[in-house]
């Protein structure tokens, strides 16, 4: 069974990297890790799949292995911060040496295998586990809180992330529950038997997979970005804070007469360098951002009984839309229904 698992995983992830591999040679510091997280959990699925056969390969697994959790840590960090603090790199740079000289000396991670603990575990197993577990945890927690932390509920690109991000809870709650049962069973605090380790990997490598199969596409594109064989790159000057407090802070979405010429003269920058800030950083068309802000501001007004004060046609002046005819249009677009039948379903 196990070996068909594998193999399945093999052939998602090999599909997966031909697929980000496409678009041509600019690559984000994200993408690459997302490109280098499906490679290490291909190979890595590929020679569970070998190993089921009778091939010994549990060097090159442990390297791969621990080489796909560094670099998935790593795609985290760069998610929240944008870059990866050089106290993190530094510190994975030694353990990383630590573990490929553990491992090259005979000292394997320990794998269950139909509730029996497959290798002894000595001082060094456990010390390893600890860091692992410790780095990890502490790793994913920072980065959540930061994520969180700067998210604004009238930003649509921070609100995605926020969404996608509920993801990795799940994915850090599950792979908890796995150190903790570890940390029982390393110390004889329990006796039954656990499930069979190769599952417990299949679906941690699963998981991965549908974290990085279905992220934001616009991920793809963050900042800084380079092009193979190049040092130098043309980058967008627009700042992101000062697109932010223009556009939501100061609510530029509710002037009715806003526009794409308008926003860019108060950017103080081109039209052009405008329409790619948006498609790199938000995946939308100026159309659609103003539109959708407008539509969430409005449903904040009808929320809030504001009809119970004013006629639609006015809350949907004060929402920044022209007509009456437009706002009706988008309004179904992004909520699927009229303002009335909104209202009905909130009282």
């Amino acid at each position: 069974m196990y070996s068909y698992l594998f193999f399945g995983l093999t052939m998602v992830g090999i599909f997966s990297i031909i697929d980000n591999l496409r678009g041509g040679p600019k690559y984000s510091n994200i993408k690459i890790n997302i490109i280098l997280l499906i490679l290490l959990i291909t190979t890595s699925s590929l020679l569970d799949f070998l190993n089921e056969f009778g091939y010994q390969i549990s060097l090159f697994k442990s390297i791969i292995g621990f080489s796909a959790y560094i670099t998935f840590i790593n795609l985290v960090f760069f998610i929240a911060n944008q870059k990866i603090p050089k106290p993190v790199l530094v510190f994975e740079v030694i353990i990383y040496i630590f573990f490929i000289t553990t491992y090259v000396l005979g000292y394997r991670s320990a794998l269950v295998i139909n509730g029996e603990l497959i290798s002894k575990i000595g001082l060094i197993e456990k010390v390893k586990f600890l860091i692992k577990a410790i780095f990890f945890l502490s790793s994913m927690i920072y980065n959540l809180i930061i994520i969180y932390k700067n998210t604004n509920n009238n930003n649509f690109y921070l609100l995605r992330i926020k969404k996608w991000t509920l993801f990795l809870f799940l994915f850090l709650f599950i792979t908890l529950i796995i150190q903790i049962l570890g940390v029982l069973f390393f110390y004889k605090l329990v006796s039954f038997k656990l499930f069979d380790g190769r599952f417990i990997l299949f679906v941690i490598r699963l998981l991965l997979l549908l974290f990085v199969v279905f992220r934001p596409k616009y991920l793809d594109d963050s900042q800084p970005n380079f092009k193979i064989n190049e040092l130098l790159v043309k980058r967008n000057n627009i700042s992101f804070e000062d697109f932010e407090f223009l556009f939501y802070k100061n609510h530029y979405y509710l002037n009715i007469d806003a526009n794409l010429d308008d926003f860019a003269l108060k950017l103080n920058c081109g039209k052009n360098e405008l329409l790619e800030f948006l498609k790199l950083k938000l995946d939308q068309s100026f159309t659609e951002l103003l539109n959708q802000n407008r539509v969430e501001y409005l449903k904040k007004l009808l929320r809030s009984k504001k009809y119970e004060s004013f006629t639609i046609e006015a809350l949907s002046e004060m929402s920044g839309f022209g007509t009456r005819r437009s706002m009706y249009n988008y309004f179904n677009k992004y909520v699927g229904m009229t303002p009335s039948e909104f209202i009905n379903s909130i009282n």
